[in-house]
C-alpha cells in the first residue's frame, strides 16, 4: 500500500523548485529598503514584508516579518527568508507555506540549491487536491534532479487532524524514471497498527501504481467464507495483469487472472480467465451432474480498427459447466459486489462468443462474423448449432439512372451451420430490392418488389454423407403509405424556447407467394418464409424540445421528451408465421402499444407497453418500468413485467441517501403468479470523507442460499472491484 507514496512528492518538489527561482529573480531587482516594503519586479514577483533589505558586503537579501511572495498564481509565506545569490541557495523559516491554485506545501524551515536542485524540508506537510492527499514528512532530502529521501513519512487522504486510516514509513526512497523503495511501512487505523510491510519495491511515475489492492470479505450458505482479494501489477504504460485469488470455505481457492492491453490508439483488449478445485462437486455430485471438479471460465474482448477503415471485434465467454455461472455470476463481469446488476444471471441459456470483420463504404457495407454458442441446459454441445462463419454484403438505397425517385437495393447472405451432431450446411441468401418514393401532397407512397433466391448444401456429419442441394425463390411485394404532420408551440418551460409535436401515421401492404420449402432444412427462422397478404398500421406520436445553448442563441440542443406508438396487422389469409399470427384462424394480430416518457438530465424514465389478444380479450404482454434519480444520489426503480401463461413478476431497486455519509439500498424480485419472493437484497454503504464500508445481505429462495458481503474501500487507494 506503501507503493503509491511516490506519485505524490514529486509535484511538490517542482512547484518548490518553480517558486525558488521566481523569487530569487524577484529579489535580485530589490534595492535596499529598511523597514515595511512592497516591491514588484519587472518579472512581475510582487514581494511583501515587514522588513526588506540587501546586505552587499555577503550578497544576502533577507526579508522578515509576514514574508509574502507572489507570482502568476504561486504564493509563498514565510516568518523569514533569506537568498544567497553566491551560492545560490534559498532559505525560509517559521510558518512557511507555499501554494499555487490547488496544492500546497507547508513546513518549519526550508533550504533549496536551485542550481543542483538539492535541499532539504523539515517537518513538511504537502496537500495534493487532485486526490485528496495529505503526506508529512519530518525530513525530505531532494538528492537531485529526479532522486529524494523522506524519513518518518505517513500518507492519508483524511481531512480530520485525527485521520481515520494512515500509512506510515520510517523512510521512502524515490527516483524518478526508475524505482521507489519503502521500508518499515505499517497501515494504521484509528492509531491501531493493522499490516505491516517491512520492504516493497514500486516503479516511479506513473499513474498507475503495482500493489495489492484492499480484500473484500463474506458469507454465503453454499459457499461458506469468502475472502477477496487481488494484486494489481502495471507493467507498462500499456499493459497490466490483476491476479484475483478468491478462498471459499466450503470449495477451495479460485484463482483469477485479468490481462489487459493497449496496442495503440486503434487497438485493445483484455483477456480474463479463473480456475478452481471444487471440493461441493465431489461433495454434491447430485447438484453437478455435468461437471468436473476442476471447473474455470474464459474470457477475451479486443476491438480494433485498422487504417483503411475495417474494424475488427472479438468476445469470447466460455465456461466450464452449465452451473459456473450460477455459482460464480459475476465471473464476467468484474465486481465483487455487483448483487443488483446480477439478479437475472440464472435465467441465461447461452454463452455467446464472436469474432466480427466489418468495413464499410459510403453505400456500402461487408461483415464477416463468427459465432459460437455454449448451451447452459444441455449436457455438452455436440448438438448446438453454430454459425461459422457468416458473410453479409449490403448495397444501401442508391437512385437508379441517378433518379431521385427509383432506388435500388441489395442484401446478400452466406452462412454455414456446423455441429458435431446432426444436420449442418451452407446458405447463400441474396435479396435485391427495388422501390419508389412518391409524393402526393403531405403523403409519401412508397411501392416495393423484392425477390429472394436462397440455396442449400446440406449434409449430416453422423453419416458423413451430403443430403443434396435444395433451393427456394420467392419474391414479396407491396405498398407503403405515410406521412408526417407536425406542429411547433412556443414555450418557456425548464430551458425550452421550442416544443414539437408530431403524428406520423403508417399503412403499410404486403404480399409473399406460398413456395414449396418443406424439403428445406430448419437451421433459424429465415429458412421457412410464410405465405402473406397483410396490411399493418401504425402511429407514432412524439415531443421535441428545443433548447437554446448558452452564449449562442443561433444554436439549439433537442431532446425527445415522449414518445407513443400504437399499430396492429391484418392478414387476408389463413396462414399462422408464428409471430403475429398465432393460429391459422386468426386473421388479426395482437394490438400493440408503446410509450416513453424521459427527461433531459437523465433523472426520470417510464416506459409502459402492451399487447392485447382480441381474440382471448386478454392482455399477452403488460410491462411497466419507473426509474428516478436526483443529483443526491437517490435513486428508486420499479418494474412491472406480465406475460400470459408464462410469468408475472415485481422488481424493485432503490438507493436511498440518509445523510452525507450513509446510503441505504436494497432490491426485491417477487412473483406476483406464485405469491411468492425469488430473491432480496438489501444493505448499506457508509462513507465518511476518506473511506468507505459497504455491507450487503443476498437472499435467495429457490434455492435457498443466504450470504453476507462487505467492501472496504480507502479513498485514494481504492477497494477490490474498483477499476
Amino acid at each position: 500500500m506503501m507503493k503509491q507514496l511516490h506519485s505524490y512528492f514529486i509535484k511538490p518538489i517542482v512547484i518548490v523548485v518553480i517558486s525558488c527561482v521566481a523569487i530569487i529573480q524577484a529579489f535580485a531587482a530589490v534595492p535596499d529598503l529598511p523597514g515595511a516594503a512592497t516591491v514588484t519586479t519587472d518579472k512581475s514577483v510582487e514581494i511583501e514584508a515587514n522588513y526588506l533589505y540587501y546586505d552587499k558586503q555577503t550578497d544576502l537579501y533577507h526579508a522578515q516579518g509576514g514574508v509574502v511572495v507572489r507570482q502568476e498564481g504561486l504564493e509563498l509565506r514565510a516568518d523569514k527568508a533569506v537568498l544567497n545569490q553566491a551560492a545560490n541557495e534559498f532559505e525560509a523559516w517559521g510558518d512557511v507555506l507555499l501554494r499555487d491554485k490547488t496544492d500546497y506545501l507547508a513546513c518549519r524551515y526550508l533550504k533549496f540549491n536551485y542550481q543542483d536542485q538539492i535541499g532539504s524540508i523539515r517537518d513538511g506537510r504537502i496537500f495534493i487536491k487532485e486526490k485528496n492527499y495529505y503526506i508529512t514528512g519530518e525530513r525530505i532530502q531532494k538528492l537531485g534532479p529526479n532522486e529524494y529521501d523522506v524519513e518518518n513519512a505517513t500518507l492519508t487522504t483524511c481531512d480530520a487532524e485525527r485521520a481515520a486510516w494512515l500509512i506510515r514509513s520510517r523512510k521512502v526512497h524515490v527516483k524518478e524514471g526508475g524505482y521507489g523503495i519503502v521500508d518499515d511501512a505499517v497501515f494504521v487505523v484509528k492509531n491501531v497498527p493493522i499490516l505491516y510491510l517491512p520492504k516493497g519495491v514500486f516503479p516511479v511515475n506513473t499513474n498507475r501504481q503495482t500493489g495489492f489492492l484492499l480484500p473484500g470479505i463474506g458469507y454465503s450458505d453454499k459457499d461458506g467464507v469468502i475472502v477477496k482479494a487481488a494484486f494489481f501489477w502495471a507493467i507498462n504504460r500499456s499493459n497490466d495483469l490483476t491476479l484475483y485469488p478468491e478462498y471459499y470455505s466450503e470449495r477451495g481457492i479460485k484463482f483469477g487472472a485479468d490481462y489487459r492491453y493497449v496496442i495503440n490508439e486503434r487497438a485493445s483488449g483484455d483477456i480474463r480467465a479463473s480456475f478452481i478445485s471444487d471440493k461441493l462437486v465431489d461433495d454434491h455430485p447430485e447438484d453437478y451432474k455435468d461437471a468436473d471438479k476442476e471447473r474455470w471460465s474464459f474470457g477475451a474482448h479486443h476491438f480494433q480498427t485498422l487504417k483503411i477503415g475495417t474494424t475488427l471485434k472479438a468476445d469470447v465467454n466460455l465456461v466450464s459447466d452449465n452451473e459456473y455461472l450460477e455459482d460464480f455470476p459475476d465471473t464476467f463481469s468484474g465486481n465483487f459486489i455487483d448483487e443488483l446488476e446480477n439478479v437475472d444471471s440464472k435465467t441465461d441459456t447461452y454463452l455467446r462468443s464472436l469474432a466480427i470483420a466489418s468495413h464499410s463504404w459510403e453505400r456500402y457495407n461487408v461483415t464477416a462474423t463468427g459465432r459460437y454458442y455454449q448451451s447452459l441446459l444441455r449436457e455438452n454441445d455436440d448438438e448446438t448449432l453454430q454459425l461459422l462463419p457468416e458473410v453479409t454484403f449490403a448495397a444501401l438505397n442508391q437512385p437508379v439512372f441517378n433518379a431521385d425517385w427509383l432506388f435500388w437495393r441489395l442484401d446478400s447472405n452466406y452462412s454455414h451451420f456446423w455441429r458435431r451432431e446432426g444436420e449442418t450446411g451452407h446458405r447463400v441468401d441474396v435479396n435485391p430490392s427495388l422501390s419508389m418514393s412518391l409524393k402526393l401532397g403531405a403523403f409519401e407512397i412508397i411501392p416495393f418488389l423484392e425477390l429472394r433466391e436462397t440455396w442449400y448444401q446440406v449434409s449430416d456429419r453422423e453419416n458423413g454423407k451430403s443430403d443434396g442441394s435444395e433451393s427456394r425463390e420467392t419474391m414479396a411485394a407491396g405498398i407503403e403509405i405515410k406521412s408526417v404532420a407536425e406542429r411547433v408551440y412556443a414555450c418557456d418551460w425548464w430551458g425550452m424556447d421550442r416544443v414539437l409535436h408530431t403524428l406520423e401515421p403508417t399503412l403499410l401492404y404486403r404480399y409473399v407467394p406460398d413456395v414449396d420449402q418443406d424439403d428445406l432444412p430448419d437451421f433459424d427462422q429465415f429458412d421457412y418464409l410464410p405465405e402473406e397478404s397483410n396490411v399493418s398500421w401504425g402511429l407514432v406520436s412524439r415531443l421535441v424540445g428545443r433548447y437554446p445553448k448558452l452564449g449562442n442563441l443561433d444554436q439549439y440542443d433537442y431532446h425527445e421528451w415522449f414518445k407513443f406508438q400504437i399499430g396492429q396487422s391484418y392478414s387476408f389469409i389463413d396462414v399462422a408465421d408464428g409471430l403475429r399470427f398465432l393460429e391459422d384462424d386468426q386473421h388479426a394480430s395482437n394490438f400493440f402499444t408503446q410509450m416513453e416518457v424521459k427527461s433531459r438530465d437523465g433523472g426520470l424514465y417510464m416506459k409502459f407497453e402492451n399487447r392485447f389478444d382480441p381474440y382471448e380479450n386478454a392482455n399477452e404482454l403488460m410491462a411497466a418500468l419507473f426509474s428516478t434519480s436526483n443529483q443526491r444520489g437517490s435513486s428508486l426503480s420499479l418494474e412491472y413485467r406480465y406475460e400470459r401463461n408464462t410469468a408475472e413478476l415485481c422488481t424493485g431497486v432503490a438507493r436511498l441517501p440518509l445523510a452525507s455519509w450513509l446510503d441505504i439500498y436494497g432490491s426485491i424480485r417477487y412473483s406476483i403468479e406464485d405469491s411468492h419472493i425469488w430473491e432480496t437484497i438489501y444493505g448499506f454503504n457508509y462513507h465518511p470523507q476518506c473511506w468507505s464500508l459497504d455491507f450487503s445481505v443476498d437472499e435467495e429462495r429457490d434455492p435457498y442460499d443466504l450470504s453476507f458481503r462487505l467492501l472496504l474501500s480507502l479513498n485514494g487507494l481504492g477497494g477490490l472491484g474498483s477499476n
